[in-house]
């Protein structure tokens, strides 16, 4: 997260602001009057994780309710799907005892044993 001096703020806030006493907050449409909290916005669509530009600029509740409830959950969805894309995604869960993915194989006739050394559970190493 960049940090926007003050000279910034204020630059932002006139360009937003245009030939209107205050500037508009371009998620929930309602002008932002003095001695309201407010950050700039990107693209309500487009994260700027994702490559969004600087919008405007939005209440500062506004913004943190559309990031936690829009932004986050989008940029997980993208970086699991990337990740699974390439190879590198791995389930945080233990795998199924008797799946490809266990250490264990599980017959219906015979006892489970170890996948790597064919001996029963109950002779490990």
């Amino acid at each position: 997260m960049t940090h926007l001096t003050s000279r910034q703020r204020e630059d932002l806030y006139d360009r937003c602001r245009g030939e209107a006493e205050y500037p508009t907050c371009n998620l929930c449409l309602l002008p932002i009057t003095r001695g309201q909290e407010w950050d700039e916005s990107h693209n309500p669509y487009l994260p700027r994780a994702l490559g969004g530009l600087v919008d405007g600029i939005a209440h500062r509740k506004c913004n943190r309710d559309h990031g936690a409830q829009h932004d986050v959950p989008l940029i997980a969805r993208i970086t699991r799907l990337r990740q699974k894309d390439i190879g590198a995604f791995v389930k945080r869960s233990r795998p199924i005892i008797g799946s490809k993915r266990s250490g264990i194989k599980v017959s219906f006739n015979r006892p489970p044993v170890w996948r790597d050394s064919g001996k029963p559970l109950w002779e490990r190493r």
